[in-house]
């Protein structure tokens, strides 16, 4: 019996080790989740993951539509200007000094 004295200081050890050999164990083969909330979270993932492709998809149409609106705009800024270059004025004989009004210095 003197010879097994040894063995019984490593017992909290081997049984510490043995714990958490079950608990991985346990963890990567599944056991402590239940299939049927792994699949509802999953499929709540991919709910989430769908919903997020549509609104990029719709961002991406929007911005499309802002960039066409705003190359109209740029192209009639360049009609206007070619108009008011071609009239005489290139559009630094503006008068800045004067303060606007509100309308007092009309005729009536």
């Amino acid at each position: 019996m003197s010879e097994l004295t040894g063995i019984w200081s490593l017992t909290p050890l081997g049984a510490l080790v043995g714990v958490l050999v079950m608990i991985s164990f346990v963890l990567l083969r599944g056991y402590f989740i239940p299939r049927s909330s792994h699949e509802r979270e999953l499929e709540l993932s991919n709910k989430r993951g769908d919903e997020w492709k549509e609104t990029a998809v719709s961002v991406r149409s929007v911005n499309s539509e802002l960039l066409r609106q705003n190359g109209d705009l740029i192209e009639s800024n360049r009609i206007t200007d070619h108009f008011f270059r071609a009239i005489g004025g290139n559009g630094s004989e503006v008068d800045t000094t004067t303060k606007p009004t509100r309308g007092d210095d009309v005729a009536k």
